[in-house]
């Protein structure tokens, strides 16, 4: 089986580039942090070829490489001059059929086709069902005679897009959502492929993410050890992860002199969030790391920390409240889609409502006058990822979603620390 996994970035420039400073030779090299590499590295057990495909703006001809850490193939494909056209068109990508269009037409290679019958793909796994590159992809998938798996990453279908979807989405073998409010939402609006509507969340490097010694974790990161921590991790766009709302909530705690909140990422949004903390005279208590590429530094950081705060106002499910629990950290986020079905409220962690500020500081105040509390959440944080959204249950899922899409057999449910699924509950 070889695998072929499309992004849904436009170009890959757009989002890796732009969005966390990458370039493409890091990103062949060294760069592991999606979910991408994830699946890569999880279905190379088990014997599964993975290609990585991106579109780019750079070069004229198709390039292939390697990856330097997890064993897969990276492909880039020029957009052609019909989406470089449409670029130059303004605002033509920021209204949702504009972006629907774009999103087609960065998609649109006449060489496509014959590009995944040579390198043997034998399954398309498309990000973001919602993206118009899925209608490109399907056509694609049709002519070469294989299944085509579409995904939701945190992207719903716009209401606009739904007449559309509702004509297209039948071509896929499966849909695939990260949580349960958007599974519900599939199904109500695509009744009809509802067996085909599956659940497959996100999963934890157990390898990298685990608790370790708090003293020893705030040496190795280079922390100040007369602090407490909180840490956020997350790209720095306002208009989904919200870190104004932290900021806002952190002004609200400034009484605890000696608390420090850790912001990891990077993101077209640095600039306006340095200016709001150095306007809340909360720079010595706002630390900016950037983004951080070292997955083992990033676990250093999550264990130097009392507990993880995520600002969100939505998702899709968020990797980090896993990375975060499977290091022993509760979470403090909003009652948001993508959210409230991963952090139970008051058992690992505590959901704040309105997306408002206020709430948000009550309840990180809550666990601060609390270390106790906030260890017994951490506690069945770091369960409940162990039991439910380790690598070897989730793998199973994908690995079987896979097989069930070629019409081959499927393996049996993998069962972790006396957790076994729901009977209801479908792949």
């Amino acid at each position: 089986m070889h695998v072929g996994i499309f992004m849904h970035t436009n170009y890959f420039e757009d989002f890796f580039v732009k969005g966390l400073g990458l370039n493409e030779e890091e990103y062949v090299n060294s760069y592991h942090n999606d979910f991408s590499f994830d699946y890569a590295r999880l279905l190379q057990t088990k014997g599964i070829r993975t290609t990585i495909y991106n579109f780019t703006r750079t070069g004229n001809t198709v390039r292939t490489y390697q990856h330097g850490v997890v064993d897969c193939t990276i492909k880039f494909i020029p957009v052609g001059l019909l989406y470089k056209g449409y670029l130059a068109i303004p605002f033509s990508h920021r209204t949702p059929i504009g972006k629907f269009i774009s999103q087609y037409i960065s998609t649109v290679n006449s060489d496509l086709t014959d590009i995944l019958r040579s390198d043997g793909i034998s399954v398309i796994y498309a990000q973001e069902y919602a993206s118009g590159r899925f209608e490109r992809l399907a056509g694609a998938a049709r002519k070469l005679g294989i299944p085509i798996i579409a995904a939701y990453h945190g992207g719903s279908i716009h209401k606009w897009i739904l007449p559309i979807k509702k004509r297209t989405l039948h071509r896929a073998a499966f849909m695939t959502t990260l949580n349960e409010d958007e599974q519900r939402s599939m199904v109500q609006h695509f009744p009809r492929l509802a067996e085909r509507i599956r659940l497959l969340p996100n999963f934890v490097n157990s390898a990298v993410f685990y608790p370790r010694e708090r003293t020893e974790a705030v040496a190795a990161a280079g922390l100040d050890p007369e602090c407490r921590y909180l840490i956020t991790v997350g790209r720095l766009f306002e208009h989904q992860k919200g870190h104004s709302l932290l900021v806002e909530a952190a002004e609200q705690l400034k009484r605890y002199s000696e608390l420090r909140i850790l912001i990891a990422g990077g993101g077209p949004d640095e600039h306006s969030l340095k200016e709001l903390i150095k306007e809340k005279g909360l720079e010595d208590r706002i630390i900016l790391l950037g983004t951080i590429r070292d997955k083992e530094m990033l676990a250093r950081y999550y264990n130097a920390s009392e507990l993880f705060v995520l600002p969100s106002r939505y998702e899709g499910l968020p990797l980090v409240i896993l990375e975060a629990g499977a290091c022993g950290l509760p979470t403090v986020a909003f009652n948001v889609m993508g959210v409230r079905g991963l952090v139970r409220h008051g058992v690992s962690g505590l959901l704040a409502e309105d997306l408002a500020p206020g709430k948000l500081a009550a309840a990180l105040e809550m666990l601060l006058e609390n270390p106790a509390l906030c260890r017994e959440m951490g506690e069945a944080a770091l369960r409940i990822v162990r039991s439910e959204y380790s690598e070897e249950i989730i793998g199973a899922r994908l690995y079987n979603l896979l097989q069930e899409s070629l019409g081959l057999a499927v393996s049996p449910p993998v069962y972790s620390d006396g957790y076994a699924p729901e009977a209801s509950a479908r792949l």
